[in-house]
């Protein structure tokens, strides 16, 4: 099992005497509009976005489906029912909210070996980048051992006005033994406007084969006995 952990670091600008973190990641619309307010409209077209080294993930508009832009190119996932979901490459789609890098530039570094979770995951970078105060891009490509992820579904002709009311349909699928890829994006600021209320990181899934996609619920992955890929 090989799983290559890397992270899009941010440009360092200095200005006169002064040295401040910049960042390469946008943000359009907010987690918390949608979840609170109904904002359900879509507030950017992901064929806007394009180019190879594109990372961004939030909900199809209107709640029917999740995207990820994966080097630049656009992936949604929509229910079909409650042990199938379909995975599709598309052009462009539009999201309410959506976190995004189209100029990353991915560094690789090296892990302890040991068994990480979603939550392990977040903290980890939490604590590696502890003096950087921007939003961080996290890719991680490997074999897990275990994956949850969702896809919310919001029925037609349903308002949404709280969190329940937007998850309404949404629906999880497990996978054991998957490769693939976790995309995600790590900040400490930006709770309810892309990541949820309880957590600093916000990160989707694609399978190798691109047959899985979407929100991580869950995940478990062990790095003992693995070889990592390092580049400075």
């Amino acid at each position: 099992m090989r799983i290559l952990l890397v992270l899009s670091l941010a440009l360092i600008f200095i200005s006169c005497d002064n040295v401040s973190n910049s960042s390469s990641i946008e943000v359009v619309g907010q987690m918390r509009d949608v979840m609170w307010k109904g904002d359900l409209a879509g507030k950017v077209s992901t064929d806007s976005l394009n180019r190879p080294n594109a990372y961004g993930l939030g909900p199809i508009e209107y709640l029917k489906g999740e995207v990820l832009l994966f080097e630049g190119q656009t992936f949604i996932s929509k229910v079909v029912d409650s042990v199938i979901h379909r995975v599709n490459q598309v052009n462009s789609i539009k999201a309410p909210f959506f976190v995004y890098s189209n100029e990353s530039d991915l560094t690789s570094f090296s892990v302890a070996p040991s068994e990480l979770s979603l939550k392990s995951t977040e903290e980890l970078i939490d604590s590696l980048y502890i003096d950087y105060e921007k939003p961080l891009l996290i890719r991680i490509d490997g074999l897990f051992d275990d994956i949850t992820v969702h896809s919310v579904n919001l029925p037609e002709g349903n308002s949404v006005a709280s969190p329940d009311q937007a998850h309404k349909g949404l629906t999880k699928y497990s996978y054991q033994n998957l490769s693939g890829s976790i995309v995600g994006f790590f900040s400490r600021k930006h709770k309810a406007i892309f990541t949820h209320h309880d957590s600093f990181l916000h990160a989707h899934f694609i399978s190798d084969d691109r047959s899985v996609m979407g929100h991580v619920d869950s995940v478990l992955y062990n790095t003992d006995n693995t070889a990592f890929k390092v580049s400075k």
